[in-house]
């Protein structure tokens, strides 16, 4: 059989329509995917490489800002914290719990200076002092890091002195320096607060509360000891006076192994007494 022109023809056009669409569906489709996948991907490849700067950036600012707060912190500590050594008017925790029940009434007997020295600050008259408690030589050493330095009920070492009500008198500007000055205290952070003035100028009376914190430098912290075995001998200490009107009344307390506590009893052993006239001295 012949087949006719028109025949052959749509034969020819059958033809090419399969082998362009063979060309279209498994060669020109899949490949200009493959490249649009390419692109993507080079595209988002080059927008990885434009955020990498700006995460180098934020990882250095990052770090920058922990090194400033790391100095900042470094010169709080040096500054307003207590020393390690006794000596200096610190503590050291590391020495075993006998040898901390002596030396804390000692430690006790520091801050009370300190404390002393900074409520006269600007020149006023001491009326009504803070006095730190005394530390209790009876109790068993290996409770002196709960009772005095509040560790571990709070997960490191500190003293907390709520110290109430002081009162001092002076000039508007000797009262408002007073106050101002325990930004400074040096070892220790302080706050007073609620300040109240009254009288008639120039002779002026403040009134305001004290908090005093020592956060206490300690690379490691003895462990406890055998209460029963034979301990170093503990004898008390005399605490450093209070302020007139101070716990234990006027002259300030009288240490364990010194004199009593009550209205009037004068600071025993090597503690200071601060009498009313030095008090506003």
């Amino acid at each position: 059989m012949k087949l006719g022109r028109f025949a052959i023809l749509m034969i020819g056009i059958l033809i090419c329509v399969g082998f362009l669409s063979w060309g279209i569906f498994y060669q020109m489709m899949p490949n200009n995917k493959e490249i649009a996948m390419l692109e993507k991907a080079t595209a988002d490849n080059k927008d990885q490489a434009a955020l990498m700067p700006k995460a180098k950036m934020r990882r250095e600012e990052a770090v920058k800002m922990v090194e400033a707060k790391a100095a900042e912190w470094a010169k709080t500590v040096a500054l307003r914290t207590p020393n390690t050594s006794v000596r200096d008017g610190g503590i050291d925790l590391s020495i075993d719990p006998w040898q901390l029940m002596v030396e804390t009434p000692r430690f006790r007997n520091a801050i009370q200076q300190a404390v002393n020295t900074q409520v006269k600050k600007g020149g006023v008259k001491v009326v009504n002092g803070p006095a730190v408690p005394l530390v209790d030589t009876t109790q068993p050493a290996n409770q002196l890091l709960a009772s005095f330095f509040n560790y571990p009920a709070i997960p490191f070492p500190v003293v907390i002195f709520d110290f109430g009500t002081v009162t001092v008198q002076g000039t508007y500007k000797q009262i408002m320096d007073n106050v101002r000055a325990y930004k400074t205290m040096p070892h220790y952070l302080a706050v007073a607060d609620g300040l109240r003035i009254d009288g008639t100028s120039p002779n002026l009376t403040g009134t305001y509360n004290l908090t005093i914190v020592g956060f206490i430098r300690a690379k490691k912290i003895a462990p406890a000891v055998n209460e029963g075995a034979a301990a170093a001998a503990t004898g008390g200490f005399g605490g450093a006076g209070g302020f007139p009107g101070g716990p234990g009344g006027p002259g300030g307390f009288g240490g364990p192994g010194g004199a009593g506590r009550g209205a009037g009893a004068r600071g025993g052993g090597n503690g200071p007494s601060m009498s009313k006239a030095q008090a506003g001295s």
